[in-house]
Parts: C-alpha cells; sequence; structure tokens
C-alpha cells in the first residue's frame, strides 16, 4: 500500500524505474541519481529518497534506475542512469547539479563509473560502500560522502574504518568537507533500504538497534548536508563535522588495534625495501610477544621487522642482540624479530568489505624462553621447562584481553551479551620442518564448552628449537602463529554476533 501510494504521487515507471519529482518548491533544484543494491528492488529505496527530498533545502529529482536481475553492472549502468535522466527531463526536471548515490553492490560499481566519468557530477554519496583501495594513492575526482552502518553485516564497520583512517585521520589536511566518512551507530546494512532483505542481506546481516525510520531520517539529514555543503553552504558543515568527530572517537578502538597489527592496507610492509614514513617497518604486536615470550618484559627491547617468512635470499631469522654476564634488571637484551602478516585472499582481490580485513594470522619468528633467560644471565636453563608448554596460546589470550580492554563500551556490553566467546587450546606442533610450520595456519574451530555453549577455540602451531639444537643457525628459536588483536577487535565488533544478533538467529530480548 505504501509503495503504492508513493507511485501515484511520485510517478513512478511501471518499468521498474523510479522516477519522483521534488516534494517541494525551492529556489534551486538538483538530481540524485539512487543505484540500488544487489537483489534489492528500486521500490525498497522509495521511503529513504523521500526522506532525502523531505530534508533537503533543495528541490530534489530522484531517480532510480532498474537493472536486470536488479544487479548493478559495470555494462549497463550508463544506460540505466542516461534512462533515468532522460525521463526527468521529459517530466520539467532542467538543472545540471546531478549527484549520485549507490548503496552496497550499487555504490562499489558507481564510483568505477563517477571516477571515469566525473564530468558534471557534482558529488557522490556511497551507503554500506566505500571508495576502494586501488583509489587511496590517487585524487579521486568527486568529492564523495561515506556512510556506513555500525552493525553492518555485509559491508563491515571495519572496512568503514579503513576508509576514515586514509580520508581523515591520516591526511595532513582532514577531508572533511570533501570526503567525509560517517558510521551510523546501531544501523545495520537492510537499513539503508525497506522491505524484504534479500537471501544474502538475511543470511549475513546483524541485528539494528535503531529503528529503519531513525535510520533513514540520519542518512537523509546527512545526505542533505553532504549536498548543500558542495553547493556551497558552509552553515551545515558543522554537522558534517560533528559526525565525522563522532566517528573518530567510535573507530578509535579499531585504529588502535589494527595500528598493533602494522595493518598493511593502512601502510604497506617496509619488506626489504629501505625504511620510510610510506611503509610499516614491522609488527607492534610482535614486539609485545616477544616479551610475553621471553617473561622478562622488563630486561627486553624488540625490534620487529616485516618480511615474508618464507623468503630465503636472504633468509630473515629472530635474532637477540647482545648477552648479559650476570642477571641483573639494569641490562637489558635488544632483539630482533620476523613477523609477515596474512589476510583473506578473498579481501584481497573483492574489495567489498564483506570478507574480514583484519590479518587471519602473523606469523611471528620469536627467539625462545630459554635462549632469551640465557642471554639475560640466568646460567642454563631446561628448556623443556621454559618452552614445553603452549606459549603461543598465552600470548594469544594476550591479544584476546587486548581487545577486550581497548573494545568501546556499548560494542563491549553487547559482545558480553550476545557474543561468541573466543577461548584458546593447546599449541599444535612442533612443526620443526620450517614448511610445516609455515602452511599450517592458525586454526578457529568452533566448538561446545562443558556449559554446552558454542565457542571458538583457536589453536596455534609452533616450532620451537633448543639452544642447543643440533642445527645451530636455527637453535633457540620459538616461532608461533599469533592471533592478531585487530583480528579478535573485529571478531568483538561484528563476527561473535552471527550466532546470536543477525537478522537470521536473534536471541537478544
Amino acid at each position: 500500500m505504501i509503495i503504492a501510494v508513493h507511485c501515484l504521487l511520485f510517478h513512478c515507471i511501471k518499468a521498474g524505474d523510479i522516477i519522483q519529482k521534488p516534494v517541494k518548491q525551492a529556489k534551486q533544484e538538483v538530481v540524485l541519481v539512487f543505484l540500488q543494491g544487489a537483489q534489492i528492488s528500486t521500490d525498497q529505496y522509495v521511503p529513504l529518497v523521500t526522506a532525502i527530498q523531505q530534508v533537503s533545502e533543495y528541490s530534489v529529482w530522484v531517480g532510480i534506475p532498474e537493472f536486470p536481475a536488479n544487479l548493478v553492472e559495470p555494462l549497463v549502468i550508463r544506460q540505466g542512469i542516461q534512462r533515468v535522466l532522460n525521463t526527468m527531463k521529459s517530466k520539467g526536471m532542467s538543472t545540471d547539479l546531478i549527484f549520485f548515490a549507490g548503496h552496497s553492490l550499487g555504490g562499489a560499481v558507481l564510483q568505477l563509473y563517477v571516477h571515469d566519468n566525473p564530468s558534471g557530477i557534482t558529488g557522490q554519496i556511497l551507503m554500506g560502500s566505500f571508495i576502494e583501495r586501488s583509489y587511496q594513492n590517487h585524487s579521486y575526482p568527486v568529492p564523495t560522502l561515506t556512510l556506513g552502518g555500525e552493525l553492518d553485516g555485509l559491508c563491515r564497520v571495519t572496512r568503514i574504518m579503513e576508509a576514515y583512517y586514509h580520508y581523515i585521520s591520516n591526511p595532513s589536511n582532514k577531508l572533511t568537507t570533501s570526503f567525509p566518512v560517517i558510521v551510523i551507530q546501531g544501523m545495520s546494512h537492510m537499513q539503508f533500504a525497506s522491505g524484504e532483505p534479500p537471501i544474502i542481506v538475511k543470511e549475513r546481516d546483524l541485528k539494528p538497534e535503531i529503528s529503519e525510520e531513525e535510520a533513514h531520517n540520519t542518512i537523509a539529514t546527512l545526505t542533505a548536508a553532504f549536498i548543500a555543503t558542495q553547493l556551497g553552504n558552509s552553515s551545515v558543515q558543522l554537522l558534517i563535522d560533528q559526525w565525522v568527530k563522532q566517528t573518530g572517537d567510535f573507530v578509535e578502538p579499531l585504529i588502535k588495534a589494527y595500528e598493533m597489527e602494522g595493518f598493511y592496507y593502512f601502510k604497506h610492509p617496509c619488506y626489504d625495501d629501505p625504511p620510510s614514513p610510506q611503509c610499516t617497518i614491522g609488527c607492534p604486536w610482535t614486539e609485545i610477544a616477544q616479551g610475553i615470550m621471553g617473561d622478562l618484559p622488563n630486561n627486553t627491547m624488540d625490534k620487529d621487522v616485516f618480511h615474508p617468512v618464507s623468503q630465503i635470499n636472504p633468509v630473515h631469522l629472530p635474532k637477540i642482540l647482545n648477552n648479559c654476564s650476570s642477571f641483573s634488571p639494569y641490562c637489558i637484551l635488544k632483539t630482533i624479530t620476523v613477523s609477515e602478516c596474512i589476510y583473506e585472499i578473498a579481501d584481497k582481490y573483492i574489495d567489498a568489505g564483506f570478507f574480514s580485513t583484519s590479518a587471519s594470522e602473523i606469523r611471528a619468528k620469536l627467539s625462545s624462553r630459554q635462549s632469551i633467560m640465557e642471554a639475560a644471565g640466568m646460567g642454563k636453563v631446561d628448556f623443556n621447562k621454559t618452552d614445553g608448554g603452549s606459549l603461543c596460546k598465552i600470548i594469544n589470550r594476550h591479544a584476546y584481553n587486548w581487545a577486550l580492554d581497548h573494545a568501546g563500551g556499548t560494542t563491549l556490553g553487547r559482545f558480553k551479551k550476545l557474543g561468541e566467546p573466543l577461548v584458546f587450546g593447546k599449541d599444535k606442533g612442533p612443526y620443526n620442518i620450517g614448511p610445516l610450520w609455515i602452511y599450517n595456519p592458525l586454526e578457529y574451530n568452533r566448538i561446545t564448552d562443558n556449559q554446552g555453549e558454542t565457542v571458538v577455540e583457536i589453536r596455534s602451531p609452533m616450532l620451537r628449537t633448543p639452544t642447543d639444537f643440533f642445527i645451530k643457525e636455527i637453535a633457540g628459536f620459538h616461532y608461533c602463529k599469533l592471533l592478531s588483536p585487530a583480528r579478535a577487535m573485529e571478531w568483538i565488533y561484528i563476527d561473535s554476533l552471527r550466532l546470536r544478533d543477525s537478522l537470521n538467529n536473534s536471541t537478544r530480548n
């Protein structure tokens, strides 16, 4: 009934294109061409675009082109856009102030089109999508507002955080006017639209904590403000700035966690390149891990370096650079460790925010506890006593606890109530043949605990050798597959909620 009324009032085209004339008369007209998300029909965006028309200070024409199978594709996007523009012109639209908006897949394909055809486009709004990594080192030609939902189960908030880092946190001049990035807290992926979600959204989206009406009003207000700023109305910039600042406060724990990982998509790893501000030398978390491994954190100072751990020409191994003649709190060991972050293959090739963005594991080459203690002047110590237990498990529990300690308060409360916990099992191995350790991944297994609750158990493959190992070059090592604090944080914010707080399966009261 609601859709039928909207069609009567705003002249929906029966072929599936939606054309909505302005709902108010203003001094200036603008056009908003809106591209649909995958398998979400054009009419499911009518409530949102109507809210934008009502909030805006301008007379807003809206065109939503329908695409075959409700999938926006690069080969057909131009025809759809031109079709609705021609229809609007035939109905009286005369302005050349054109804005574009796209949700999900619509936003992903839209930004490619806008990048290659920027002429005549005043701005774009990406909803549940973002400017992809391939453009981050270039000057994107059109001002862009990025809107993400905190509880978006498809375009995860960690990927929106990455956009915030590059366009707001990292630039010398914050791009709040031309490239604001905003997270709407409590909002899900489907709340950019209305009605029944398609199968993939129903399977992957999280349960929202705000109403659809509140979500639409917020999106409409921010979209209208962005349009106004691009047309020279600086009075609404304060609203955008307030939301960007609020977003900064929200994503701060995520940024810290990803910095602890040495996230490759903040800055690429230096590897064998000379150290520079454009690359990251090593993994800060591995430096902490070496202190935990050695169990003498006040007597060690570690410097980590990023290298592919399989590299053999040259080979990169952990080192202890000095020795203490006798154990003393004033004698500090200087150590070097080696790390490599491993990311989801799918995320590397499909930058959609759909897959986990944090490292699935940190491959860390560490000096053993025995070698640290002996170098610290503690005499000959028993390898089986120092390194015989599950030391990687201990380090990985530290990563999880670090994430719990640094997560936002609201997020942590939600996780404790509805999230699926991580637990830590015994280390696997030792895999004292390098390739066996390298290619056995950090394990994430769903199990049932003693209380009958489902939890995810993490187990680390390890390699360990005593200081008197028969191959001297690899003696005194203890390698671990480490849980990244960023992966632990991403679990707390997103993936832990899928079992009990998703559209498909919610136990929330």
